[in-house]
């Protein structure tokens, strides 16, 4: 018999999302996933144009010195950077990523702006939540594949031990009766 626990998929059944204007009815909504991550997502006129999914264990309350908030930033800064692509605008009036990241996890810390979203309420909510499970098996699937290929690699070295060690046994052996003749 086979059992699998999939809780580790079970995702919350509701996510809180803030969002803000960034230029010319573009903005960047961040969506905060309890104990899974974060989902950004770039949207125009309410049009979702892209969705990136974060797992981190980044808390909105505690930002300042996380191994992954450079990570998170640099997505910040993409996104900005094709908002602002096609933009002819100073580079002084452009919304800097760090500023745009602290803005938003200070929105979900302190409840400002904070929508609840659900699978009843937005589309948005279905796709992170299918996203977050294929990046979990995903995440299982290269676990797995890296194991497979360490086996290998073991198995591999194992046997070319065991070749070495029967051709010096052989060898020597070898010596001792041409050494005795």
């Amino acid at each position: 018999m086979l059992v699998r626990n999939l809780d580790f998929l079970s995702i919350p059944k509701e996510f809180s999302k803030v969002e803000i204007d960034i230029y010319e009815n573009q903005s960047i909504a961040l969506v905060y996933i309890p104990n899974k991550g974060y989902s950004l997502v770039l949207k125009e006129n309410d049009d979702i144009q892209s969705v990136f999914l974060l797992k981190t264990d980044i808390l909105p309350n505690n930002v300042n010195d996380h191994t992954d908030r450079e990570d998170f930033i640099n997505i910040l800064k993409m996104l900005l950077d094709r908002i602002y692509g096609a933009a002819d605008i100073k580079e002084y009036e452009k919304q800097h990523q760090e500023h745009v990241f602290l803005r938003l996890m200070d929105m979900l810390n302190e409840g400002t702006d904070v929508e609840s979203i659900s699978e009843e309420t937005s589309k948005i909510y279905t796709d992170i939540e299918k996203g977050f499970m294929k990046l979990e098996i995903d995440i299982m699937d290269n676990k797995i594949n890296a194991l497979n290929h360490s086996v290998t690699d073991v198995s591999n070295n194992l046997d070319s031990t065991v070749k070495d060690i029967e051709e010096n046994a052989w060898g020597n052996r070898i010596r001792k009766t041409i050494n005795q003749q």
